[in-house]
């Protein structure tokens, strides 16, 4: 019998031998364990074998060649479920390219498969499939040979249209084999999928059955949306591997009254991780190793990781490193100018064997340096630290994360700008000591056509990913000098003295966050009664922030789980958050 080998702890990296009597599809997902009978994945109450994913994805596989797709782009949304897992190995299996559609609006999907020129799309049924209009755009945008494609994966542009990354099956196999080698795991992990679906962090909770030998564990959809729900959901189901945004740690730590004990790894990835989430991961995972992850969707997965022992944590400051970069991975650091040569500070670049092969629109990925090689500029400014590992310091550019999304400003306000009514408009970003951003929109509006704010963000949510859309709006007649102003209080919020109560403050803020133009919100009942998720209250508490002039905890929701307690507290602790005068108490 062939023995199967595969990324355990203790153990040296091999490839995994292919077993022969099972299905099996090309690359990392294709190399299926031989015990078809074990669990490869828990969704709720159902327990998936590897022979049940195998079976699901053969479906998806002759649906693909049945309408002749093989070497063809395959729009597939992405979801927490079994279904997604097998239509990724189904797709892979009959050759063709999936490109990965996150929850968006149907202006964005749509925006995604021309981008792409996908040959067809999946549905929301299980097996339904449609063909699309497109006539071979994708291998007109792409190349005549796809076969070095692994997925399509998309990120932010510069005109409110999202922008595809082909990423290349070789550099995504090495970074996924490099990424186990570093943090091993094996049979006895329990792995949680909380990452977004689509984002190329997910993909590493997705494959770590087939490269490792763990099992999968997918939350359900309420379960992912509220932070409470999922600290208990961990330590119920006593899992052992956690990813997250730093943003995700921070609210799973401090919506619990309990650490979860049986965690030993949490990577943190997404956004920079600050001290003060590290320090919240720390106590929330005390016997974990917590790894700051750092990499992009061009990389395509992790390139450069810190580990941090147990315990050690809870006495970190800024900033924290990102540490070195991995085996598979080549990277410098560049002085800012782009002069050329190493330098100890300065723009950090990854060589091209671990990027992604390009963008869809034609934007070049890759640029020759001086050494000859082809290296991709992340337009992160890092440091060298004297250990030899490094720690990001800020971008070089508009481009910002935001709930564990990256954007560029200007797609921002590209987006903003399709609306009929807005001539210009300004995006900014803002950041609390937690790393927790938020982007303030400023829109000016045309002297002949209205624009109403609740239409303007409808239409935002069509363009963008959910994450990005702004916490704030405020449409204007022109724009002010300084484009870092903070926004004043609407003065339909004002009382007759000209000032708004903190109630009506919360109030507003609250149906602006859940995109509301209208109707109370029941100041009494729980956030997540009134239709909140962990992504709408961070974009409640940000506004709440701006308007009282304040730097709030998101943490605090938890503890303050209505609008009433959560004012009370305000009210408590308001000299010490603000001196603003543009609310009454």
């Amino acid at each position: 019998m062939h023995k199967e080998a595969s990324v355990s702890r203790g153990d040296e990296l091999t490839a995994p031998v292919r077993d022969t009597i099972s299905t099996t599809a090309p690359g990392l997902l294709g190399r299926m364990p031989r015990d078809l009978s074990r669990v490869a994945v828990v969704h709720e109450d159902r327990d998936l074998t590897f022979g049940d994913i195998a079976a699901l994805s053969e479906d998806v596989s002759g649906v693909v060649r049945g309408h002749g797709l093989e070497r063809r782009v395959v729009g597939v949304p992405a979801d927490r479920s079994p279904e997604f897992v097998a239509r990724l190995i189904g797709l892979w299996s009959a050759g063709a390219v999936p490109a990965i559609l996150g929850d968006w609006g149907p202006e964005r999907v749509r925006g995604a498969l021309t981008a792409t020129g996908a040959a067809a799309a999946f549905g929301p049924s299980p097996a339904g499939l449609e063909l699309l209009d497109t006539a071979g755009d994708d291998r007109r945008l792409l190349g005549e040979d796809l076969g070095e494609a692994s997925h399509i994966l998309f990120t932010s542009g510069t005109t409110g249209r999202p922008k595809g990354i082909v990423v290349g099956r070789a550099a995504f196999e090495a970074a996924s084999w490099a990424f186990f080698k570093e943090l091993p795991m094996d049979e006895s992990d329990r792995i949680a999928f909380l990452s977004r679906p689509g984002h190329d962090p997910s993909l590493r909770e997705l494959i770590a059955p087939w490269l490792t030998g763990a099992t999968l564990y997918i939350p359900g959809s309420r379960t992912a949306a509220d932070p409470r729900l999922a600290a208990a959901w961990l330590a119920e189901h006593s899992i052992t591997v956690l990813q997250g945004s730093p943003v995700l740690l921070q609210l799973m730590a401090g919506s619990s009254n309990r650490p979860v004990d049986s965690l030993r790894l949490v990577c943190s990835a997404g956004a920079r991780l600050t001290a003060a989430a590290l320090r919240s991961t720390a106590r929330f995972a005390p016997r974990a190793t917590i790894a700051n992850c750092y990499g992009a969707s061009e990389t395509p997965q992790v390139v450069c990781m810190h580990r941090v022992p147990p315990g050690k944590g809870v006495a970190s400051e800024d900033p924290v490193p990102i540490g070195r970069a991995l085996g598979h991975a080549v990277v410098r650091i560049v002085p800012d100018d782009m002069s050329g040569g190493e330098s100890p500070q300065g723009r950090l670049q990854v060589e091209a064997a671990a990027c992604a092969l390009g963008y869809t629109d034609g934007t070049p990925l890759l640029a020759p340096g001086h050494d000859g090689r082809r290296w991709y500029d992340t337009g992160d400014i890092v440091r060298r630290l004297p250990d030899g590992s490094m720690c990001f310091l800020r971008r070089a550019d508009r481009q910002v994360q935001v709930n564990g999304a990256r954007v560029e400003l200007e797609e921002i306000e590209g987006a903003a700008t399709r609306v009929a009514g807005v001539v210009e408009a300004v995006a900014t970003f803002v950041e609390d000591g937690g790393g927790v951003g938020s982007v303030r929109l400023t829109v000016v509006r045309s002297p002949t056509t209205a624009v109403d704010g609740d239409e303007l963000r409808a239409a935002l949510f069509d363009y963008l990913d959910p994450a990005v859309v702004p916490s704030s709006i405020e449409v204007r007649d022109s724009l002010p000098e300084d484009p870092g102003w903070d926004s004043a209080p609407p003065e339909d919020a004002h009382g007759e003295d000209g000032t708004a109560t903190l109630s009506e403050v919360l109030q507003e803020c609250a149906r602006s966050a859940l995109g509301r133009g209208s109707g109370r919100i029941d100041p009494d009942g729980g956030f997540f009664e009134a239709g909140f998720t962990s992504m709408s209250l961070m974009r409640f508490v940000s506004e709440v922030s701006v308007r009282l002039g304040a730097e709030i905890s998101p943490v605090l929701v938890y503890r303050f789980p209505s609008l009433n307690a959560f004012a009370d507290h305000l009210r408590e602790h308001l000299d010490d958050l603000t001196s603003s005068s543009d609310f009454r108490r």
